[in-house]
């Protein structure tokens, strides 16, 4: 990813309230990266071409994954647990902060509405999908400040950064790959 893309994951939202009382403002990195979002919940059939209608198909540099855009632009990717694409396993756009398309973003929201998802940041920032907030997270992003001044924001990527979280209560802390310790 390009540091000038902001990136959203489709997460279904009735898999992330299973997992917590109340929709988090955001959630920890752990949880993000190394739960299976989508092993009990999958998009209904042809969600593929669904995409189709809002970003051009491109060639899949792999075999378990369906792409579309340009790479260093707006795009978006679905993977698959394997080859076969039967079983999804993410789904992800990433919008060119250098030209904010609010269509794009339009229709995204449509999509992740459509889906039953919320839409997590690279920043595991969650969002309702509702355009205007997610226009106003994207403006305060790294990759909009990138674009707005690239120096100052390489500067700040290699300072130590605390992540904020809010602690929200778990249903179930035993399978929580985030509350080890």
């Amino acid at each position: 990813m390009a540091v000038w893309q902001f990136r959203l994951v489709l997460l279904p939202e009735k898999v992330l309230l299973s997992r917590y009382e109340i929709l988090p403002p955001a959630i920890p990195q752990e949880l993000a990266e190394d739960f299976s979002w989508w092993a009990d919940v999958q998009p209904p059939t042809g969600v593929e071409d669904r995409i189709d209608l809002i970003l051009p198909r491109r060639a899949s540099w792999s075999t378990s994954g369906r792409m579309w855009g340009h790479e260093d632009r707006d795009d978006a990717h679905v993977f698959y647990v394997d080859e076969t694409k039967s079983k999804v396993v993410e789904i992800v756009f990433r919008i060119d902060a250098s030209s904010i398309s609010s269509e794009l973003v339009k229709q995204i929201c449509i999509l992740a509405r459509q889906l039953g998802c919320v839409l997590m940041t690279a920043d595991y920032e969650i969002l309702v999908p509702e355009e205007s907030m997610v226009l106003a997270t994207l403006q305060h992003s790294t990759a909009k400040k990138f674009v707005d001044d690239p120096v100052a924001t390489l500067r700040k990527l290699g300072q130590p950064e605390i992540q904020k979280r809010f602690n929200y209560p778990i249903k179930d802390k035993g399978n929580d790959p985030s509350a080890k310790g």
